[in-house]
């Protein structure tokens, strides 16, 4: 199979950008065997000294793993297993931070049953060399027997110039997003404090995708709460590690004065915001869901996520900053969720770290149209103008009549490389209950 995205000129803003094809030919490389993630922890993958650093939970073991695949001689060197035996769910996949001395921190935690993340250090040239496991313990109280309360959602970004590397996650005091930091690049950690403040009524759970901008500042992109409790719309905010800003620069305000909330942000799109759902929907209709956050050359955001219809129906958004307003819109039918208990889980997008106009996406049906054309979730790309929506798009099918489902691709950039992943296998019959491989295509290289 050899695919091309064709070349074309189109304007970003005001700026015209010519587009460079990806090529894709034969099968899909296989980076690891047995792997699976959610989509609220990253980096998942790095590119660093000319490797792909690839982390997954195992859906057979749960052991918390790491594959290496030198992307130079196009060889997998190998996976090591950081955690044996951690617990088979996957939202405990590790991200990865590179230090400055060619070593790389990887983090891992559970799905919101302890008060615990475990953390561990590379060789600073072999990354299939990792030290023994590092425990810190979050300042939490979970009352004997509860299941839930504990942290969960790893998040690695930094602020230069402050030297700080920032873990953001899921706090179980509160269900928000909270951080804590490290100022010596991962190996010890503190400073927890409270990000975000949801503003519903009830326990919500506001749900973030991350990304860094640039190098002194971290972009958020986020819904009220849970779509099987709430309508979410989505928000927008940049954190520069002392205050928050909307995209057009505006100060909210100092982090000292309390934690961000959605009401002082960009409000990107407006669900229904109502916790009321038809009888058979697992999820409240028109509820959003943030996917994927990158910025364009210019440092302008672009947030892709979905919005739930119905059961069988998901669609894909993609709402851009264009340097004086955010241009929203529909780009693709998503098709229906994954499974019953979660029928707001789509096969989710990613886009181009470099240049987010370009973008992959999971799909069981055709993005156009929305008919029914494949068995199960298939990959397909595409480019996006300003101007653009569902009905214009051209994608073209990356992957076809497969035996199983092609989910949650990520795209990774570095170093000249530029790799998309996905995760291929099944049956997906639950986020504890899942087996799949990491697979992809080296789309770039120096």
């Amino acid at each position: 199979m050899r695919i091309f995205l064709m070349s074309i000129a189109f304007l970003v803003g005001p700026q015209l950008m010519a587009q460079k094809p990806y090529v894709i030919d034969g099968e899909p490389v296989e980076f690891m065997q047995d792997g699976g993630w959610c989509w609220y922890e990253d980096p998942r993958a790095i590119v660093h000294h000319g490797k792909l650093i690839t982390g997954a939970i195992s859906g057979i073991s749960g052991d918390i793993k790491v594959a290496v695949y030198d992307l130079k001689a196009n060889k997998n060197l190998g996976t090591v297993v950081l955690d044996k035996n951690f617990e088979v769910d996957d939202h405990n996949s590790p991200v990865f931070y590179a230090r400055p001395d060619g070593s790389l921190v990887a983090v891992w935690a559970m799905h919101g049953k302890e008060k615990y993340h475990y953390y561990s250090l590379s060789d600073s040239q072999d990354y299939l060399k990792w030290s023994e496991r590092k425990v810190y313990e979050h300042d939490l109280n979970i009352p004997e027997g509860r299941k839930w309360g504990g942290v969960t959602y790893m998040n690695l970004y930094t602020i230069q110039r402050q030297k700080t590397l920032y873990n953001f996650f899921r706090d179980g005091k509160n269900s928000n997003p909270t951080f804590i930091s490290s100022v010596d690049n991962g190996a010890t950690w503190g400073n927890r404090t409270h990000f975000i403040e949801d503003e519903i009524q009830g326990k919500q759970r506001p749900y973030v995708r991350y990304t860094q901008l640039d190098k002194n500042k971290i972009g958020a992109s986020f819904t009220d709460g849970h779509p099987r409790n709430y309508g979410n719309s989505i928000y927008y905010a940049v954190f520069d590690g002392t205050s928050f800003y909307k995209a057009d620069g505006t100060k909210i305000k100092d982090l000292s004065e309390g934690p961000l909330k959605t009401s002082e942000t960009d409000k990107l799109y407006v669900g229904a915001e109502t916790m009321k759902k038809p009888e058979g929907y697992g999820s409240v209709p028109n509820a959003a869901w943030t996917c994927d956050m990158e910025n364009d050359p210019k440092g302008n955001p672009f947030v892709a996520y979905t919005v739930y219809q119905s059961p069988e129906d998901i669609r894909f958004r993609l709402a851009n900053w264009t340097g004086s307003s955010w241009n929203d819109r529909e780009i693709a039918y998503g098709g229906p969720g994954l499974y019953i208990r979660e029928d707001s889980y789509s096969g989710l997008m990613a886009l181009d770290p470099d240049n987010p106009t370009k973008l992959f996406i999971s799909t069981q049906v055709d993005p156009t149209t929305g008919k029914m054309n494949a068995q199960k979730h298939e990959i397909y790309m595409g480019q996006i103008a300003d101007s653009d929506h569902t009905e214009t798009i051209k994608w073209q099918q990356v992957t076809k009549g497969s035996a199983y489902k092609n989910i949650r691709p990520v795209m990774v950039s570095g170093e000249g490389y530029k790799v998309v992943l996905w995760l291929a296998g099944g049956p997906w019959k639950h986020f504890q209950n899942y087996e799949s491989n990491v697979v992809g295509y080296i789309l770039e290289r120096p």
